[in-house]
């Protein structure tokens, strides 16, 4: 005879979130930086958290732009993707701005008067300066509190 009721129930289900949380996997390497990565590998329907400064910001990837000079930046709701580009002491970089969210966004870089606003839909560039050494926040002034963060690091 075989065992029903609640018991089992719960058995079942406990099994399932069992594989279900294991089963996570990712393809994306993990940031560099002066990035921290956070979050837990059950959250899969949150993004991958991480700390640039003193904000969590939603992580998007990495890319490396050493000796380019121009890059394609996605701005979603709310990300920023790539969200930590990697280049040289002092380089400048053209970004390519494409705010592919519903809602307007923003790039702002305080240190070097940076504050563009980009539409739903619109597409904006800027130019940034990678600092000498260590790192540059940048972000969208509407949405930093939703971890719309990201940041310039030197190699």
């Amino acid at each position: 005879m075989y065992a029903t009721g609640p018991k089992v129930g719960a058995i079942v289900m406990s099994a399932a979130l069992l594989v279900a949380g294991c089963s996570k996997s990712s393809n994306e390497a993990a940031p560099s930086g002066s990035a921290e990565a956070s979050g837990s590998a059950g959250a899969s329907a949150s993004p991958t958290q991480i700390t640039i400064g003193s904000d969590k910001a939603n992580d998007h990837g990495s890319k490396t732009v050493s000796g380019e000079s121009s890059v394609e930046v996605e701005q979603d709701d709310f990300y920023f993707g790539p969200t930590i580009l990697t280049g040289d002491p002092g380089q400048q970089l053209t970004i390519m701005l494409h705010n592919e969210g519903s809602v307007t966004h923003n790039f702002s870089i305080d240190a070097q008067s940076v504050d563009t606003t980009v539409n739903a839909g619109s597409e904006a560039s800027v130019t940034v300066t990678f600092p000498n050494s260590g790192f540059v926040e940048f972000y969208c002034k509407f949405h930093r509190a939703q971890g719309m963060v990201g940041e310039l690091t030197v190699s």
